[in-house]
């Protein structure tokens, strides 16, 4: 159930604010049963308003760390089922807002459920009846179709990069870390002029305008059309010494006309679950002694993606990594690990930028997209950056193979990426 009016604004915490009260043996049914719930250990102290204006505190002890203001009676009902999904949606809808820090209040996702059981087996049944490459297209196109300059309101400036930045420290700009990874990047994959990388899901150039400046030539693969669309026009007149070229197809699906000095997946990995496909595909795609580079979320568990988010950001088959699994997958082929980087801090900080940084955007991205889409990115935004923080529900690598297994050693070297 959904309020009938359009979502309201975001709002900061009026001066008119009313006092938050105890939880007493009169309040509301609802409440007193919420705050039974909302009691468990990790579960931060808030105030609950309720649509008549008054306010009860809830969960743990001290200060409060926000207040949730439930504007409609479907508010109350998304608050008082506890489900992940519902609560989303009331914020997205405006019949739940918040005044304070949108991470302090994911706090609360601890004592949420999220049980969707069909929904969960869609993104399995799919695939089966209409096919891989057909689904992955469907689903990557749902992401992206918001717009580019919905993307653009929260990346960096200057090469757009939609995967964890690179931070060396907390005081780094987002920039600053944007440009160490792009560099981390070439160096790893020792992409000099001259050399061909195929970028698997070219996002919006950002490797390309890197390299490209830098006279690495590079094919950029999209199934995103949106991003096709604005790689095609961009690269046909980049003015960069390198050679560019955008193509509108599946990795699976692939024709190269000829073999690549490097394969890079920036951010890529969550949309192609099938390790032991993908490996089989760069045997054929990558030269001997070439590299892959890759970096993702990752998880202990394969397809653990919460009902919200299967359903509002990344539907089908998207999973965080599970690190073991493609490490197997690595292993029955000629790919040899050679790096391996640990990335959750900097993934967190990365997405605390992206999330202020729309913040910062508010009516700009809510004219063009609406109200409703802006609240979507910033559940999403800040929601990563949670897991990502709190407790490594999710966790981030980058990882470098090369194809020299079953060959001298001396292909290897001693110069070791770091």
């Amino acid at each position: 159930m959904t309020s009938p009016n359009p979502p309201r604004p975001l709002e900061r915490e009026p001066a008119d604010s009313p006092p938050a009260r105890p939880v007493a043996a009169g309040a509301p049914l609802a409440v007193r049963t919420l705050q039974k719930r909302l009691a468990a250990p990790g579960i931060p102290a808030f105030d609950l308003e309720l649509p008549d204006g008054a306010a009860h505190r809830l969960g743990g002890a001290g200060e409060p760390a926000f207040r949730l203001r439930l504007r409609t009676p479907a508010g109350v009902a998304a608050l008082a089922s506890l489900d992940e999904t519902r609560i989303g949606e009331a914020y997205m809808d405006g019949d739940l807002d918040l005044d304070g820090e949108l991470l302090a209040a994911l706090e609360l996702r601890a004592a949420l459920s999220d049980s969707h059981p069909l929904r969960s087996a869609w993104r399995f049944l799919q695939p089966l009846l209409v096919g891989r490459v057909r689904s992955d297209k469907r689903w990557v196109a749902q992401h992206y179709d918001y717009g580019n300059e919905l993307y653009f309101a929260f990346l960096d400036r200057d090469y757009r990069l939609y995967s964890q930045a690179l931070y060396r420290s907390e005081a780094d700009t987002l920039d600053q870390a944007v440009r160490r990874k792009l560099e981390y990047i070439m160096r790893v994959g020792r992409l000099g002029p001259g050399a061909h990388v195929l970028d698997v899901g070219g996002g919006w150039g950002s490797l390309a305008r890197y390299a490209g400046a830098r006279g690495v030539n590079v094919t950029m693969l999209t199934i995103s059309p949106e991003q096709y669309r604005y790689l095609t026009a961009w690269s046909g007149h980049h003015g960069l010494p390198g050679r560019l070229r955008a193509v509108y197809e599946s990795i699976f699906a692939y024709a190269a006309p000829e073999q690549y000095d490097a394969i890079t997946l920036l951010g890529v990995m969550e949309h192609l679950p099938d390790y032991r496909a993908l490996f089989k595909k760069f045997e054929t795609l990558l030269r001997p002694h070439g590299r892959v580079y890759m970096d993702f979320a990752a998880g202990r568990e394969k397809f653990a993606v919460s009902s919200f988010t299967y359903r509002h950001v990344f539907p089908g088959a998207h999973t965080p990594v599970v690190l073991p699994d493609l490490l197997a997958a690595a292993n029955r082929t000629s790919f040899e690990p050679i790096a391996l980087h640990n990335d959750r801090h900097s993934y967190y900080l990365t997405l605390q930028a992206w999330a202020r940084n729309l913040e910062s955007a508010h009516d700009e991205v809510a004219a063009r997209v609406g109200e409703r889409i802006y609240r979507l990115f910033r559940l999403y935004l800040w929601g990563g950056a949670g897991q990502f923080k709190r407790d490594g529900a999710l966790e981030s690598y980058r990882v470098v193979f090369q194809k020299s297994w079953g060959g001298p050693s001396s292909a290897i070297g001693l110069d070791q990426p770091s």
